[in-house]
């Protein structure tokens, strides 16, 4: 990402969520991130995970199979994802 707003997103969630734990907080993660390598370089990006049922064998399963779909902006900043060349 060409953002902090992960890391932001993170620490306000960590601030909203501590008085309601009422116990140190470890941890504070998105979950759905990924490290894409494009061209020999790695980037962090946002995905959303969709799920496909079908009667294919990938796609039975009660939710279905789950596609990634990765965003191409940041949905907080808006700014784009993959850096400007």
């Amino acid at each position: 990402m060409n953002c902090n707003c992960i890391t932001e997103i993170e620490g306000k969630v960590r601030e909203h969520m501590q008085p309601q734990i009422k116990a140190p907080i470890d941890s504070v993660e998105v979950g759905n991130k990924a490290i894409v390598v494009e061209g020999g370089r790695g980037r962090t990006s946002l995905y959303v995970p969709v799920f496909v049922k079908d009667n294919a064998p990938r796609y039975r399963s009660q939710r279905g199979g789950e596609v990634h779909m990765h965003v191409s902006f940041c949905p907080f900043c808006g700014k784009a994802v993959k850096e400007q060349s």
